[in-house]
């Protein structure tokens, strides 16, 4: 099924900055608007996840500090996780 796309994204940029796009999704494999769309994406979501706010009550938040504070924990299924082959696919 297609995703329709309503609604719509300009901007003016230099010739060299176009030129570096198009080279650049050109490497990645994805036209200059999935390109561009991918980078801006995640440069928003890196921005929006440090304006976070996560609200505990004070039992949770002490709970939470004291999980920070200890020692990781690897058991069986981390380890089997941990040893899996990773799967790269291509976001387009």
């Amino acid at each position: 099924m297609t995703d329709m796309k309503a609604e719509r994204l300009q901007l003016r940029i230099d010739d060299e900055s176009k030129r570096q796009l198009e080279e650049a999704a050109a490497a990645a494999h994805l036209t200059v608007t999935s390109f561009v769309l991918q980078a801006a994406k995640q440069r928003a979501d890196d921005v929006l996840a440090d304006r976070a706010l996560l609200r505990l009550s004070e039992p949770a938040a002490t709970a939470f500090a004291d999980a920070l504070e200890a020692p990781a924990a690897v058991n069986a299924a981390l380890l089997e996780a941990l040893r899996r082959p990773v799967k790269v696919e291509w976001i387009d």
